[in-house]
This record gives structure tokens, C-alpha cells and sequence, in this order.
């Protein structure tokens, strides 16, 4: 039994499906003949109950009175119901007629020696002495001509005045051969008929269920491609690169090493803030076409993120890997076209070779990193890691060691930056900022230390020290009246964490914090570094009850075409295009639009980046919701921000004058 469930598990879909539906189609044929057949046995009874009650009333009875069922019969009219029942023989139906009183008595048989005496007593003869007609297929007795075969016995009510009982009642056996064999032939057309229809029945389901099969497969493989590619780029994506680095480097035979080699542009981000995220976009596109010309057609190129490439050279030594770098370094030193407008672009490219410089991806990735870092401080290019670089690094390595030590020993701490409603003035939201001042250091700038962490897998467990910090301050402010709800960013890297949601809802129960009163903040790029996982777990997230915000909307690629498909309950419009509103028309037309738009999908809008009164008051003409910035407030620590929600009194915070 067990061997065929496996067998039965490793039958494809439709194969499944087509012995599945094979088996319920014959069962349901069986079943509907079985029915349909009965019901045909059925009425050739009752056909031939009525033939024998014609030929008991209008031939038998026509030669009886009230006196013979009384007295019984004369001598001589016995012959004349011979004759009559050796008409009805000879023509092969009749094999018996007995003519029964109401006393149960015989008082005609054509078998002679059954006449005067007492009938046998049969469920068929009670019924037609109440009146009614009664038929059935029985064995034929011994005593019978034929006996042995089967017959049908029927018992029709003898009467001679159409009120009261029946006077008695005749036993009539017929011949069952030729009912069988119009029951046979018409069960047999039957069967022929639902044979052919429940074979173009199934030939018309599978032929559904097979292109239905067909579309899921072609579906299901467009997914999987769809899932690792890059969607501004279509370049493989992050994990697409990890998969490809999994089966490449254990396999490296010796002597033939792969190399891991990082690009980030130089000076991207004045691209995006002087021709706009579409233009940044577009020259996006355009060096990854070129990267693709210059490397090698076995070479793996994916987009990490951002304006950072990643490429796996397969069978690539130092000097293959300085040519390919090489190659690219020209492709990108071409002046780029981009919307009219022509602009040079540098690169910075790093380089860790396998397995000179390490055995796993993460650390070659690392490794190239620190070699790319290396490259962009001497404007030289391109750099080859070595080993020197952990000490010539001092900031990159003593900086994660640092933070490593900061995470195991609760060193991170949190402000909170109020956002306010622009109609009200009311401060109901604050966001969760981390802070670490490092010792011997100062106070460190999440800017430097945040993407450390994303790139040396240190990301989760800073994510999850910020949600448990900010949860437990939430569930404080709660016991001394203050229901404030706290919103937490996650990065690219959260959201490629399967068990993402179980550890939110993990950390909400630990602090007795309803769902609603967190909000996750995440970036349109990230969601996009992997749209398909990332939706199952912003899905999965929002299940929960947790509040799900776009953080610097308008800044990505997905924008508004992909916005009414994620599961987000609000939305933050980035501060490029908040802080100069009140200036530039544009800007403020943008705003507008974007306002309008996530009311319309029923979203809320927070603006940040709000630093006069002038834009918090064009903000709140426009409709949005929240505001944040340091027009209202800096972030602040815990303690601070209450103190400043105290002094506050009976007015609210904007109206204390911040």
C-alpha cells in the first residue's frame, strides 16, 4: 500500500488527475446503468403485470359469475377456460391461470387437481383481494411447464361490481424470456449510450483540464523566472545570484577558480537628485546592457540593489578577472545618452577571488565589497582584495566588530520622532530610529552602520533588537496612558527572511502590543530586490493586523503601477519632494497627485521631511494625513519626547509651538 502511494505521489498533475477522473467516471457510469437499468426492469413488470390483467378481465372473466366464485364452477364451463388458457399457452405466454374467491379457495387452475382447494397463501393474493394489482419475477415451480425458469406472477383483483371488496382474485403466470429480452436489449443500448457520453464527457473534461495543466506549468515557470530577475533591470536578482554562486563554487575544480566581482556607481545619487529617479532609472538600464556585453556569456550578472552590481566570472583567474574589469571600466567610461541629456559615468569595482579569498559566497561577497570600498577611496577603479585590506579597513572590520558586540550587549538605543495629524495637531505616531553611540567613537550614523550590517547578514538580528526595543517602549507608554502607535523600518533583507512574520507576531505577544499599533516601514526597493517572496511575507505580515507603510514613495521603480497590488495601509512621500513644495511646482503637483491617489485606494499619507510652516500648512490644503519633520520635532529619546508631549498640556504639540 505504501509502494503504491509513492508511485501514485510521483504521477504528475494530470496524470493524477487523469486516473482520479477515469475512476470517478466509470464509478458514476456503474452506478447510473445500475439505476436506470432497475428502472427499466421495473416498468417491463408492470408492462407485463397489465397484459396479464387484460387477458384475466376481458378473456378469463367474461366466462365467470358472482355464483361460480360462490359455489364454485360447473363441470362444463371448465373446458371453455381451458381452451382459453391453451390459446394463451400455445402462444407462449400464459403458463398458468388460477382463478381464486374470496376465501381463499381455487375455484378454476388449469391444472385440475388444484380446483377446490386452498390457495397458497401469498403476499400478491392479500393485495388483490384489498384491491389492488400485484407482480413480481419468481423461479418457476416444478409443477409448472418450464419450472425452473423464471416467470412473472401476477395477481389481479376478480370483481363483478365496482363497489366493495374484490369478489376474489386471478393468479396469472406469465413468461419472463421475452420481457428479459426486451429488458436486455434496451440495457444494453443504455450502456452503449452512456458509454458514448460519458467518454466525450471525459475527452472534453481532460482536454480542459489539460491545457488548464499546461497554462499552470507555463505560469508556474514564468514565476520562477519572474522571481529572480530584477524587475527594473531584468537582470538576475540577489537570490538568483546566491543560487547560481551554490552550485558554481563547490564545484570549482582546483586550479580553474571563480572570481565574485562588486560594481557600484560613482555619484549616482546626483543623477536622481538632478534629473529625477526616472532619468537614474533609465541609466540604470542602460549599464547593465553594457556590464552584459562585457562580460563573458558563462558569467552570472545580477543586480544587488540600489546602483550596485554583482557578477560571478566562472573559470575566472586574477587576470581574467582584471580583463573583464577592465572591459567594463571602458563600457561605462562611454558617455551615456539618457533623455537627451549626455552625462559620464565612474565605477568603483572590487574583486575577491575563490579560493584564494574565501570558500562561501557571503564571504567573497564580503571580501569584494571591501575591495570595491578600497577601489572608490583611491579613484583608481578597480581594486583585488587582499589580505591586507582587513587591516587597511579598520572602519569596515572594527566597525562590525563593534556592532556585533553593541547587538549582543543591548548598546543600541531608540528616538522617537513624532508625526502629527494635520488636522488636528494631535501626535498619535512616532517612528523608532536606532542610535548607537559607539565608544571611542561618538555618536554613529545609521547611514554607516545599517548597510554593514545588510551586507554581513547582521541585519536580522538589528531588526529584531529595534522591534523588541520599540515594542516593549510601546507597551510603557501604554501602561501610563499614552497610546502610541510606533513604526519600525525593515530592509531589503528583512523581507527575504521566510520566518519574518512569525517573529513579529512572536515579539507583539511577548509585550502584550496589539498588531495595530506597529507599523513596518519598507522601501519600493526592496520590496522589488525580490517582488514575489517579498509579497508573501508583506502578505503573510498584514494577515497579522500589522500596519504596513511604503517608506520614501515616489523614489523607486514600482511607483503607482505597482502600488494597488501590495498590502500596504500607508504611504510616506519622500522628503525630496516635500521640502521644496512650497518652492517648486512641481514638486508640489507631485504631492498633490500622490495625496489624491492613496485616498482614492484608501490609504493614509504621511509627508516627511517637513521643516516650515509654509509646507505644513500647503499639506494640509492638500488633504494628507500626517506630517513629520523638524518643523514638529528631531527625534528624541523616550523620555524627552514625553516630557515634550507634557508640556504640551491641553493643546496639542503644533499648537504649543513644537
Amino acid at each position: 500500500m505504501r509502494r503504491l502511494c509513492t508511485t501514485f505521489a510521483r504521477i504528475g498533475l494530470l496524470g493524477r488527475f487523469t486516473l482520479l477522473s477515469l475512476t470517478a467516471t466509470l464509478l458514476l457510469g456503474v452506478v447510473l446503468g445500475d439505476l436506470v437499468e432497475r428502472q427499466i426492469r421495473t416498468r417491463a413488470i408492470h408492462s407485463a403485470a397489465q397484459s396479464a390483467q387484460l387477458v384475466a378481465r376481458f378473456g378469463i372473466q367474461a366466462q365467470l359469475s358472482y355464483t361460480d366464485t360462490e359455489k364454485g364452477l360447473d363441470p362444463m364451463s371448465i373446458p371453455a377456460l381451458d381452451y382459453l388458457f391453451l390459446s394463451g399457452y400455445q402462444a407462449g405466454s400464459l403458463a398458468r391461470v388460477e382463478v381464486i374467491n374470496a376465501g381463499g379457495r381455487v375455484i378454476y387452475s388449469n391444472n385440475h387437481t388444484l380446483i377446490g382447494k386452498r390457495a397458497a397463501r401469498e403476499n400478491g393474493l392479500a393485495v388483490a383481494l384489498q384491491g389492488q394489482t400485484a407482480a413480481d419475477v419468481v423461479r418457476g415451480k416444478q409443477a409448472l411447464p418450464g419450472g425452473g425458469h423464471e416467470l412473472i406472477e401476477s395477481f389481479v383483483p376478480l370483481r363483478f361490481s365496482t363497489v366493495g371488496k374484490p369478489d376474489g382474485a386471478f393468479e396469472v403466470y406469465t413468461n419472463y424470456a421475452p420481457v428479459a429480452a426486451a429488458i436486455a436489449h434496451d440495457t444494453h443500448r443504455l450502456y452503449l449510450a452512456l458509454a458514448i457520453g460519458l467518454l466525450l464527457f471525459y475527452l472534453c473534461l481532460f482536454r480542459i483540464v489539460a491545457r488548464a495543466s499546461r497554462q499552470l506549468r507555463r505560469q508556474s515557470r514564468e514565476n520562477h523566472h519572474h522571481a529572480r530577475l530584477d524587475a527594473l533591470t531584468a537582470l538576475p536578482n540577489r537570490r538568483a545570484f546566491f543560487e547560481h554562486a551554490a552550485e558554481a563554487l563547490p564545484g570549482a575544480p582546483s586550479g580553474d577558480p571563480c572570481a565574485v566581482m562588486v560594481i557600484d556607481l560613482d555619484r549616482f545619487k546626483e543623477v536622481n537628485d538632478t534629473l529625477g529617479h526616472h532619468s537614474g532609472d533609465l541609466l540604470l538600464q542602460a549599464v547593465a546592457l553594457r556590464i552584459r556585453e562585457a562580460v563573458r556569456d558563462r558569467d552570472v550578472l545580477a543586480r544587488l540593489g540600489g546602483d550596485e552590481f554583482i557578477i560571478l566570472l566562472r573559470d575566472a583567474s586574477e587576470e581574467v578577472a582584471r580583463e573583464v574589469a577592465a572591459r567594463i571600466g571602458a563600457a561605462l567610461g562611454r558617455r551615456f545618452n539618457i533623455g537627451g541629456a549626455t552625462m559620464d559615468i565612474e565605477a568603483s569595482i572590487g574583486v575577491a577571488l575563490y579560493p584564494p579569498h574565501g570558500a562561501d559566497v557571503n564571504v567573497l561577497l564580503q571580501r569584494a565589497d571591501l575591495a570595491m570600498y578600497r577601489a572608490k577611496e583611491r579613484h583608481d577603479g578597480f581594486s583585488l582584495y587582499t589580505a591586507e585590506l582587513d587591516s587597511d579597513q579598520p572602519g569596515q572590520m572594527s566597525l562590525l566588530g563593534d556592532l556585533r558586540h553593541a547587538l549582543e550587549n543591548g548598546e543600541l538605543t531608540l528616538h522617537y520622532q513624532p508625526k502629527a495629524s494635520l488636522a488636528t495637531g494631535e501626535v498619535s505616531h512616532v517612528e523608532a530610529l536606532v542610535r548607537w553611540e559607539r565608544p571611542g567613537h561618538g555618536l554613529q550614523p545609521p547611514s554607516e552602520f545599517i548597510p554593514l550590517a545588510e551586507r554581513t547578514g547582521l541585519i536580522k538580528q538589528l531588526s529584531v533588537s529595534v522591534l523588541d526595543t520599540a515594542l516593549r517602549q510601546t507597551r510603557a507608554w501604554a501602561e501610563t496612558g499614552r497610546n502610541l502607535t510606533v513604526a519600525v523600518n525593515l530592509s531589503a533583507r528583512n523581507l527575504l527572511e521566510d520566518d519574518l512574520p512569525e517573529t513579529v507576531a512572536g515579539l507583539l505577544a511577548d509585550h502584550g502590543v496589539p498588531a495595530g499599533r506597529l507599523i513596518l516601514e519598507i522601501t519600493e526597493s526592496a520590496i522589488m530586490s525580490d517582488e514575489t517572496h517579498s509579497m508573501d511575507v508583506l502578505v503573510r505580515l498584514s494577515e497579522l493586523g500589522v500596519c504596513l507603510s511604503i517608506d520614501d514613495f515616489g523614489t523607486g521603480y514600482s511607483s503607482l503601477s505597482r502600488l494597488r497590488r501590495l498590502p500596504v495601509d500607508e504611504i510616506k512621500i519622500d522628503r525630496s519632494f516635500v521640502a521644496h513644495m512650497d518652492r517648486e511646482r512641481g514638486d508640489a503637483l507631485i504631492v498633490q497627485s500622490t495625496v489624491e491617489l492613496a485616498h482614492n485606494l484608501g490609504l493614509r499619507v504621511v509627508a516627511e521631511g517637513v521643516e516650515t510652516k509654509a509646507i505644513w500648512d500647503a499639506l494640509r490644503e492638500l488633504g494628507c494625513d500626517y506630517a513629520q519633520g523638524y518643523f514638529l520635532r528631531k527625534p528624541m529619546p523616550p523620555d524627552e519626547l514625553c516630557a515634550w508631549l507634557g508640556q504640551a498640556g491641553t493643546e496639542t504639540p503644533v499648537a504649543a509651538g513644537g
